[in-house]
């Protein structure tokens, strides 16, 4: 530095100065996308739990669950399905169906983490996949790509070891371990109850 003169150090010193500013600026920028992108699934999970809690939404699972299969004996249902012209008001499965697609793409378009979202609906996506996919595969004769979402979403929620669920949350909190053992022993104390009568 000793060649330059004053005005050639201050420009150095400014465009080193600026460098620091943009970085810090992109750190705290970053910080606050990753701060949005939680906002985000968190506002996500409140509403699957909403959905779920729904009225209609309960009833059109529970239809799914217990009804469909029984309405898919009819000619007259099915033929609505296979043309085309099955709608939310005379086919509540498609309720289910919409739902659990739009959660589909969402994971799958990295929209939000798979992580929390297939967690929370693995058991019931892979329940209700059973009892629609007779009625997908009569939609895909016609619109072969239906419901490629809900596919990729139960195709995740397969892909999680379920079992391994109460673990990874004790694991994740071996601070609170005697607590754990005290969770663990309330649920057992009506079992052993059960057998001592």
């Amino acid at each position: 530095m000793a060649d330059m003169s004053v005005w050639e150090q201050l420009l150095v010193v400014a465009a080193f100065g600026q460098v620091i500013v943009i970085g810090v600026g992109a750190i705290f920028a970053y910080l606050q996308i990753r701060g949005l992108r939680r906002q985000q699934e968190a506002q996500l999970i409140r509403e699957i739990f909403a959905t779920f809690n729904d009225p209609e939404f309960a009833g059109a699972l529970d239809f799914v669950y217990n009804g469909l299969s029984k309405r898919l004996t009819e000619p007259a249902y099915v033929e609505q399905i296979a043309q085309g012209r099955a709608t939310v008001e005379t086919h509540r499965e498609l309720v289910v169906l919409h739902f659990f697609n739009g959660l589909g793409l969402l994971v799958h378009e990295k929209m939000v983490d798979e992580g929390p979202v297939v967690f929370i609906v693995a058991s019931p996506v892979m329940r209700a996949w059973e009892q629609l996919a007779p009625v997908i595969a009569l939609m895909r004769r016609r619109f072969p790509h239906a419901y490629t979402p809900f596919e990729s979403l139960v195709a995740r929620s397969r892909a999680v070891d379920l079992t391994a669920i109460n673990a990874r949350f004790q694991e994740d909190t071996p601070h609170l371990h005697e607590q754990w053992q005290s969770t663990a022993r309330d649920l057992a104390g009506p079992e052993v109850i059960a057998r001592s009568e």
